[in-house]
């Protein structure tokens, strides 16, 4: 998908005009206007159908304020044309964009998350972009005047599913879910464990993963498993090549990137821990830590392998021995929890919708992580979610 990887508030000038030079027409996952969509039903009609059709296909992104090329007869082409204006001209361009969200809401059923940017391109001007993540909610439909739309997109058209091709979306997208999720706990399965220490694994794997679906000899893809630290970030490693796919490995604490051809990465490491009395002591926000750590560098390695989303995250805690928590007590010391039995923690596997909000995807396996130690949630995020960084 166009700017796979970047959130659309990233997106400037600069991005669209080289767009433009590059004269990518429209595709399965990209579509032009000229002008916004009208403000009456034939606008919120088609607007609605058009963000449908890209979630009940392959996802894909809107680009609103910029014209076609047009053939000889008058007819759009697909391809943008770089001598016509560039943007649209409105006061208030996220107002509009909150409109267009607002119907989605309403109108599309199931839930539909969409993100999207109004880009200044110059005084006044803005192309507003809209993106539809490939859905795993799939089939999608459009409610809208007492009538029920169900539509797909073939090439660069828009069309109405058949009821067969509704049935067979819904079948191929919970076998997708179910495949995925089974892939990613089989992977956990292959991880090879050394004396007693605890393990820290976590994995994700794109729902529509597929066999050679990443090309694991481009150098994009060797640099980002490369740097694919344990804690810090950049740090540069040695990769080997194994059946599975591309690996990185550090002996200390037996931290292991792979990154599978079909798309699948997974992250397996020692967890730091302290010994008393027989029993292993770990420190919960430091497992918050590692974590954050596996996806944000996740984010990169997909970016520039250019695998999109949704995926399926999931983590498991290996205990090999009973082990209990230590947490910040209200001195320089730390107060151990309640001890907990040896075992597979195999926490629920999560749907993501982009790499993008981290903290979004990581709040809820940190707080699993903190209530197996008996507390509420974690304290390495503030009430409204976001992560606290304690360096500051």
């Amino acid at each position: 998908m166009l700017w796979e990887g970047r959130a659309l508030r990233e997106i400037g000038e600069a991005d669209v005009r080289r767009l433009l030079a590059t004269e990518l027409g429209e595709h399965l996952q990209l579509e032009y206007k000229r002008d916004p969509y009208e403000n009456n039903d034939r606008g919120n009609r088609e607007f609605l159908q058009d963000v449908c059709m890209f979630a009940n296909t392959a996802g894909g992104i809107i680009l609103i304020g910029i014209a076609e090329r047009r053939d000889e007869q008058g007819q759009p082409t697909g391809f943008p044309d770089p001598i016509a204006p560039l943007g649209i001209e409105s006061p208030n361009p996220g107002a509009v964009l909150a409109a267009y969200d607002a119907r989605v809401t309403a109108a599309i059923e199931e839930r539909l998350p969409l993100e999207m940017a109004a880009i200044a391109v110059s005084e006044g001007r803005h192309v507003l972009a809209i993106r539809v993540p490939d859905s795993v909610r799939k089939p999608h439909a459009v409610s809208y005047q007492g009538h029920v739309y169900f539509p797909g997109r073939r090439e660069r058209q828009r069309y109405a599913l058949s009821v067969r091709e509704i049935k067979e979306l819904t079948m191929r997208t919970v076998s997708h879910l179910e495949q995925s999720k089974a892939k990613l706990e089989d992977s956990f399965r292959d991880v090879a464990f050394t004396a007693h220490h605890p393990y820290l694994i976590a994995g994700i794997v794109p729902v529509f993963f597929e066999d050679f679906l990443v090309n694991l000899q481009t150098a994009a893809v060797q640099q980002a498993v490369r740097v694919f630290g344990r804690v810090i970030l950049g740090e540069f490693g040695n990769i080997s090549y194994s059946f599975d796919g591309i690996e990185r490995r550090e002996n200390r604490f037996d931290h292991i990137v792979q990154l599978r051809r079909n798309g699948l990465l997974r992250v397996s490491q020692q967890v730091p821990t302290d010994e008393q009395d027989g029993l292993d002591q770990v420190r919960p926000l430091g497992i918050d830590i590692l974590l954050r750590q596996v996806f944000m560098q996740a984010r990169s390695v997909y970016e520039a392998a250019g695998v999109g989303s949704p995926y399926i995250a999931s983590i498991r805690l290996q205990m090999q021995r009973e082990f209990a928590g230590l947490y910040p007590g209200g001195g320089p010391w730390e107060e151990p929890t309640q001890s907990v039995a040896p075992g597979e923690y195999q926490f629920p596997s999560m749907q993501v919708d982009d790499l993008i909000n981290i903290d979004r995807l990581l709040r809820p396996f940190c707080d699993q992580v903190h209530q197996l130690f008996g507390k509420d949630r974690s304290r390495s995020f503030s009430e409204d979610g976001i992560w606290i960084d304690r360096n500051r």
